[in-house]
Parts: C-alpha cells; sequence; structure tokens
C-alpha cells in the first residue's frame, strides 16, 4: 500500500538526495556549466591557397565531451577529438571564411566560437606590377606597357598625364567595382576571380594567354586588353593561378581547365598545341590546389602532388631533366601528403602535413638552397638542378609558402617569414646584399603576414590587419609608394603602401 503521508515523502526526499550525492544516482541533470573553446586555427583572416583545411582548437568540459561540429557556410564536419584537441577537414569558399566551432558535452550544454581564415590569393605581382584585394576590390599599379594594370590604357612612368589618355598608376589604383576575391598576377598580364565563380583577365595576350579567344575558330587571340574582360562560358571557379604565358583554373567540383601557351604541354591536356580559351585537363580529380610556372602543380584531396610542363631544371622532380614537353600529369613522390604547393620560375616548394618542406628543380641562386657564391670553401654545395624532391633540412614548423622568380619564401610556427635564394634586387626584404643560401634571418618588422604576392624582383606582403607592404626592384611604380618612391632603385626592406578610401 502506497504511503502518501508528508513526513514521509520528506523521508523519501532526503533519502534521495543522500543516494544522488553518493553517486548512486547519475548527477549529469546538475551539469549545467557549458564546455569551452580556444586556440582556433585558422584564425585571424590568415589566407590559404589550398581549398581543403584543417580546423584545429582545443575543446573542454568540466565532466565530458560529446561532439565538436564545425560549420562553414553549407557545411557541417563533425572534428575528431583527442585528448582535449579537435581537428576537421572543410572545404573552403573562394574569398572570406567564417566558420563556426559548437562544443557539445554529453548534458547537452553547448558553446560556440567563430573564426575567419581566407581562401585565394589577396596579394599578387608580376613583373613589376603589383595588386591586392582589399574590401573585395582590386587595387593595382606599377608597369602598365600592355594595360597589366587593367585602368583602360597602356602607359608609362614618363607620361606627361595632360597628353595621355590615364595617369599611369604609381600609388593602389582601384580598376573595377566588381567584387573579386583572388589575383593572379604574372609577367605582363593578370587575371582575377570574381566572388561569382568567373573568371576575368586583361594586359599581354600573346599565344591566348588571357583566354579570351573564340572556341574552335582555327585562330589563336593576341589581342592585349587594358581592362578586365570576363571569360565566357565559366562558372564556378574557385582558384586561379597564372604563368607568365598560361594559366590554371580550379573548378568547384576539383576539376581543372587551363589556358595559354602549351609549348611545353603546360596545359596538362595531352597536346602542345596553345589554347586560347579554357580547356579540360583530364585524369586529375579532387584537386585542392594548383601552381602555374613553367611547369604545372596540382595537389589532391589526398595529398598527392602532380606536375606537368616544362622539366629543362629538373622541375617535375622524378630523378632527371630534359628539353621534352610533358603534356601528361605525373605523380611527383614525396613519402607523406602535401598540403602547399609554391612555384617559382624553375623550381617548386612543398610544404607536408608535418611542417617539413620539400623542394626542387632550378637552383643557381639557392631558391631551392645552398648554393653558396665560393662553392670553393663552402662546407655544403647542393646542386645547380635539383631532380628530386629534397628535404630542406632547416624546419619541421612550416605553416605557410610561397615562391616566385628565384625566391622562395616560408612562415614559420613563430609567425615570422623567412626567405632564401636570389636577392640581386632586395627582393628578400633583409638588408643582406648577396644571395641567401639559407632561411636563417626573417623579414624583420613584419609579423603576422597574412599573405605575400611574389614578383620577379619585387615582394608584396598583406598583413593580417589589413595594412600592405612592398620591398625590392622599385620600377615604374612597382612598390606602390607614389611619387616619394625613387624610380629605378632597390628598397631592401619593407615600406608600407598608403591607401586611399579602400
Amino acid at each position: 500500500m502506497l504511503n502518501n503521508s508528508p513526513i514521509f515523502l520528506s523521508f523519501a526526499l532526503a533519502g534521495s538526495l543522500l543516494l544522488t550525492a553518493c553517486g548512486g544516482e547519475s548527477n549529469s541533470s546538475q551539469d549545467t556549466a557549458a564546455p569551452t573553446l580556444s586556440n582556433l586555427v585558422p584564425n585571424n583572416r590568415t589566407v590559404t591557397h589550398s581549398r581543403q583545411v584543417m580546423i584545429t582548437g582545443t575543446a573542454t568540459d568540466d565532466v565530458e565531451l560529446k561532439s565538436v561540429v564545425i560549420n562553414n557556410g553549407d557545411q557541417s564536419v563533425i572534428a575528431t577529438l583527442n585528448e582535449g584537441v579537435f581537428s576537421a577537414l572543410i572545404t573552403a569558399n573562394a574569398g572570406e571564411n567564417t566558420y563556426t566551432v559548437i562544443a557539445t558535452d554529453t548534458s547537452d550544454n553547448d558553446t560556440a566560437s567563430q573564426a575567419s581564415f581566407y581562401f585565394g590569393s589577396q596579394a599578387s605581382a608580376g613583373g613589376a606590377h603589383s595588386g591586392v584585394i582589399k574590401n573585395g576590390k582590386a587595387y593595382l599599379w606599377g608597369r602598365n606597357n600592355k594595360g597589366q594594370v587593367g585602368i583602360g590604357a597602356s602607359t608609362k612612368i614618363s607620361d606627361n598625364s595632360e597628353a595621355t589618355p590615364a595617369v599611369h598608376p604609381v600609388t593602389p589604383t582601384l580598376i573595377s567595382d566588381i567584387q573579386f576575391v583572388s589575383l593572379a598576377l604574372a609577367q605582363n598580364s593578370s587575371s582575377a576571380l570574381d566572388v561569382n565563380g568567373q573568371v576575368w583577365s586583361w594586359g599581354y595576350g600573346k599565344n591566348g594567354q588571357l583566354g579570351l579567344g573564340i572556341a574552335d575558330d582555327g585562330i589563336i587571340d593576341n589581342t592585349d586588353h587594358t581592362r578586365p574582360v570576363k571569360i565566357e562560358g565559366l562558372s564556378n571557379i574557385v582558384a586561379i593561378s597564372r604563368s607568365n604565358n598560361h594559366a590554371l583554373l580550379l573548378k568547384g567540383d576539383g576539376t581543372l581547365l587551363a589556358f595559354g601557351d602549351n609549348s611545353k604541354g603546360q596545359l596538362g591536356d595531352g597536346t602542345t598545341e596553345h589554347q586560347d580559351t579554357p580547356v579540360a585537363i583530364p585524369n586529375l580529380s579532387n584537386i585542392v590546389q594548383i601552381s602555374a610556372s613553367a611547369a604545372s602543380y596540382a595537389i589532391d584531396e589526398d595529398g598527392r602532388l602532380w606536375a606537368w610542363g616544362s622539366n629543362r631544371n629538373g622541375q617535375l622532380a622524378n630523378g632527371m631533366k630534359d628539353s621534352d614537353t610533358h603534356p601528361t600529369p605525373t605523380q611527383v613522390t614525396i613519402d607523406e601528403a602535401v598540403i602547399s604547393i609554391a612555384s617559382g620560375k624553375g623550381h617548386a616548394i612543398a610544404l607536408t602535413e608535418s611542417g617539413k618542406i620539400y623542394g626542387w628543380g632550378l637552383n643557381f641562386s639557392s631558391q631551392v638552397g645552398m648554393r653558396p657564391k665560393d662553392t670553393t670553401t663552402a662546407e655544403e654545395v647542393w646542386d645547380a638542378d635539383i631532380l628530386t624532391p629534397k628535404l630542406l633540412p632547416w624546419f619541421d614548423d612550416a605553416v605557410a609558402i610561397w615562391a616566385k622568380g628565384n625566391q622562395s619564401f616560408v612562415k614559420r610556427s613563430d609567425g615570422k617569414v623567412y626567405p632564401w635564394g636570389q636577392n640581386m634586387m632586395g627582393t628578400l626584404g633583409i638588408e643582406a646584399d648577396d644571395n641567401v643560401t639559407q632561411p636563417s634571418s626573417p623579414i624583420l618588422e613584419l609579423g603576422n603576414v597574412a599573405d605575400l604576392g611574389n614578383g620577379a624582383l619585387h615582394t608584396l606582403a598583406i598583413r593580417n590587419d589589413g595594412e600592405v607592404f612592398a620591398w625590392g626592384w622599385s620600377f615604374e611604380g612597382s612598390l606602390g609608394g607614389g611619387e616619394s618612391t625613387i624610380h629605378r632603385w632597390t628598397y631592401k626592406l619593407p615600406l608600407q603602401i598608403p591607401f586611399t578610401n579602400p
């Protein structure tokens, strides 16, 4: 018979509380504290050139975590948890990405934290022209003999502005109201990706390198353009990369397109015919990063690296160098997964998931490393051409890499950028006069770098706070410093570049 007296109920309640306090029942209903999140990476608008991004951080809870989920746009990915450290691979969208991390404990208390990163090139440089993206707008300046700055006319620094159709751009100049998310500048040509996944080109058009021809008309379009012109028939492009005379495009489905000069098979379509409209590169899929130089490179989602095109200096890393054409992608053998690739005039460097870097190709100026000017007394001298991937012994904490011309740059876990290679015109941004054989000195007073734009003889940097710097050979306004910047002069250390109402 059930006893409902007040006295009995009081004793029963007291006993129940005692059992709970002694562990006789779960106390999860008393857990009201939400988990904590910290150390989110990437953050602070860090720039990545790979579409596959590893999100990491720390999640803790006073009782027990149930899950950590990362949301980015319409993606929702469950992270792996290992002793409070979480990680998950997500697919980036072109441009700004703001992702949300949600940690939930076993009592369904949750907490959320946001961070941001950028997928694309916010800074880029060609032979002597430069560009950055600020607030979704493209600003260019510098050499403009082929209209590569995109202001509607070809100009030179000696022009009299009253007698010419446009003022030569020696400071950052807004070229369009189009919302761009990535830039790719080469010797005398330029391309940009807009927020809608479409590609625009301008500048020097030889061998169809602007991609603005008419498909299957039998004529290669060599026209120069002084303003951005949209390449028709493209959509869902998420990344672009240019060499001096061809371009690669990454589509959202992980496949590739290419156009331009194909004399060494650098378009990867199995032929050596120039193309003035984008053509598909067969037999490559699930690609997450591209890099165009005399050779072409692509990384797939499994961390495999592919190369094709010129092998004059061993750029294909296959153990030999030759002057043959290589129009079909082949795999570069590296013992661990590659997460980033950067290529210069004749060399390449690859960043692996462990933070190590491998390099190969042209090494005459120590752009791979250890090619001293005085080889008679040097303790160690590497070959002028490195024919297979060589582990660079200086770091295992690299977080980003860049290359162009005969220079290489790495950002390490300390947040500083370390350069090496050719330094003929102060291109490395340090006080050294000669080529740098190994990356032992960082670029001074330039921390928190988000992205670099490497040209042939000058370099740009954009900081996490959006400020822009330039150094190296000042020619035709390439550094963007305005009238106070000396023409035909070397600036070894970074100059801050002024912007007006960006």
